[in-house]
């Protein structure tokens, strides 16, 4: 087939090599393992089977930067073992078919959804890997991690997993870890269904030790001590809400309330 008659999905994944290749550049420098790679590629499903063999490790090069994974998280082959021993062919993996859908996926994005923007600001933003995943193979928010792990194994396993991706990504620009992502499990444990208030409440303490001066936390933790009956706890907390910012209406009513005069 030749590239003029080309579906929308490859002539797409084309020009993504360009996008996705700039961004490994640095990794486009002649490598040992290089050698070990054919010139022509077998079963390639969404890039075009004539794609030079420097373009489309750039491509493999943006993905695993994008996902911070190796050869191995999508291809058959060994950790540490030559890469002429890899079965780069085989579909056994499912990641490597689900990566294949990322692939029409952002093309779609690309390719359609962002060209057909109207008013589109200059310069052109695309979508990569790394715009979602961020460094991680799987695109989750800080929120659900959260949540995941209070589901498996309450606070304390949600405190622990908080911990761990903290030390792991801060400063990456991989999470959000600002404030407001623990502001809204704090909310998501106090309220229905859950109404685990204990839990809520211990969110809010944990979030505090890194945002002591966050007047939303300080006024969730009222909230949840208020519900607890710890009315004077809870007052403390919003008076402090208040001294951050005097103009919450959320937390003065709460405590006028708590104070007797709602």
């Amino acid at each position: 087939m030749g590239r003029e008659n080309r579906s929308p999905v490859v002539s797409g994944f084309g020009r993504r090599v360009v996008v996705v290749g700039a961004a490994a550049l640095v990794l486009s420098v002649p490598r040992p393992g290089s050698a070990q790679i054919p010139d022509e590629f077998t079963n390639l499903k969404v890039p075009p089977e004539d794609i030079e063999q420097r373009d489309l490790l750039n491509v493999m090069r943006g993905f695993s930067i994008g996902l911070d994974v190796r050869c191995t998280y999508c291809h058959v082959g060994e950790e540490g073992q030559p890469l002429s021993t890899y079965d780069f062919a085989s579909d056994e993996k499912p990641e490597k078919r689900k990566a294949r859908e990322m692939m029409r996926m952002v093309n779609h994005i690309n390719e359609t959804v962002l060209t057909a923007l109207p008013d589109r600001s200059e310069p052109n933003v695309s979508v990569t890997c790394a715009t979602c995943h961020a460094g991680r193979p799987r695109p989750s928010s800080l929120e659900e991690e959260m949540m995941w792990a209070y589901e498996d194994g309450g606070v304390e396993a949600l405190t622990r997993r908080y911990r761990e991706l903290r030390e792991r990504y801060y400063g990456l620009g991989t999470l959000n870890f600002g404030s407001a992502p623990l502001d809204n499990v704090a909310q998501m444990l106090g309220g229905p269904p859950r109404q685990d208030l204990e839990a809520a409440l211990a969110v809010t303490d944990l979030n505090l030790e890194y945002h002591p001066d966050s007047g939303t936390t300080l006024t969730l933790r009222g909230q949840a001590l208020a519900g607890l009956g710890r009315t004077d706890e809870a007052i403390r907390s919003l008076e402090r809400a208040l001294e951050l910012n005097p103009r919450n209406r959320f937390a003065e009513r709460l405590l006028q309330q708590l104070r007797g005069g709602g």
